[in-house]
């Protein structure tokens, strides 16, 4: 995936601002764990994001090491969901399922204690 900035929309940077003032995560790491949370979601995310005025995070810094797992396990979601899995639709489902988990988890955590309830 061709990717070196995502961009997040202002939804998703003001509650990730919040979680992280919630549990002391940085935000990187709270962005991974949504998408994850994401990614185990039935449905299909919403896919049109206004990221004009959201935050931009580098790949980097956003997936550290996990690159290629996360990036592995967002094409396994599409052939799954019988999706293509060209440069451009991963991008676009990329920034789907972060903003997507952004929400999810700040729907699910308001400490970072709740963190442990994600895992069952």
């Amino acid at each position: 995936m061709r990717l070196n900035r995502i961009h997040t929309s202002k939804d998703s940077r003001n509650k990730l601002g919040i979680l992280q003032s919630r549990t002391g995560l940085l935000p990187n790491i709270l962005c991974r764990i949504g998408l994850m949370l994401s990614l185990a979601e039935p449905n299909l995310p919403e896919v049109d994001i206004d990221a004009s005025d959201g935050s931009e995070l580098h790949r980097d810094t956003l997936m550290g090491e996990w690159d290629l797992l996360i990036v592995a396990l967002l094409e396994e979601w599409c052939v799954a969901n019988e999706i293509e899995t060209d440069n451009d639709t991963l991008v676009k489902y990329f920034r789907a399922h972060l903003n997507r988990g952004v929400r999810l988890l700040y729907g699910r955590v308001k400490r970072l204690e709740d963190l442990g309830n994600l895992l069952s």
